[in-house]
């Protein structure tokens, strides 16, 4: 199949999606997700998980996520984080929650930066620590989620001002650093194919 044809259909799960007409949109996604489009994947794990039009099943919603976050599908991947976090369609598994947080508050996905949080106050799946901890709820409020602020007050409460002031500058730093990359893709010259 082509790109444009790919496109194509996958919009139109989309839009059967939307419109609330699931059967339309398994039949769209379906093909594309065994073909191993990612965003249909993810789709395809989304109507398990939530039982859109499908026998709902945490775990073939498992089993697409893990396709569609092999393919670095970000939202997939904080689903397996969640999924794991709570023992859905999977054996609770706090180390692997942690990593699929991880791996989704990397590229920016604030809900995972905001459970990645917690998993660091918490010590589940990760060495408990309070400064990385404040950190990624740093990080997560910087990007706008303004619910953030009540959480960081909440952590910073067992803290002491030099571990607030180091789990503020490694948020600073990290924000810094994606603006450097950020600013790396969008001025480099496009290389033409010849």
């Amino acid at each position: 199949m082509t790109g444009s044809v790919l496109a194509q259909d996958y919009d139109a799960g989309i839009a059967a999606l939307k419109s609330g007409q699931f059967a339309i949109a398994d039949r769209e996604f379906r093909p594309l997700a065994e073909a191993g489009h990612g965003n249909a994947q993810y789709q395809l794990g989304v109507m398990y998980e939530y039982g859109r039009g499908l026998v709902r099943s945490d775990a073939n919603a498992v089993i697409w996520y893990r396709k569609a976050a092999a393919q670095d599908i970000v939202a997939a991947q904080y689903r397996l984080g969640v999924l794991h976090d709570n023992g859905w369609g999977v054996d609770r598994n706090y180390p692997q929650a942690a990593y699929w947080y991880r791996k989704a508050a990397m590229v920016g996905h604030g809900f995972a930066q905001h459970d990645l949080a917690f998993m660091y106050l918490d010590g589940k799946g990760v060495t408990q620590d309070l400064v990385q901890a404040y950190k990624w709820l740093k990080i997560a409020q910087m990007q706008g989620n303004k619910l953030m602020a009540k959480h960081l007050r909440l952590v910073a409460l067992g803290m002491t001002a030099s571990q607030i002031d180091r789990g503020r500058r490694l948020a600073f730093e990290w924000h810094a650093a994606r603006k450097v990359v950020a600013t790396l893709y969008t001025c480099a010259p496009s290389r033409q194919i010849r």
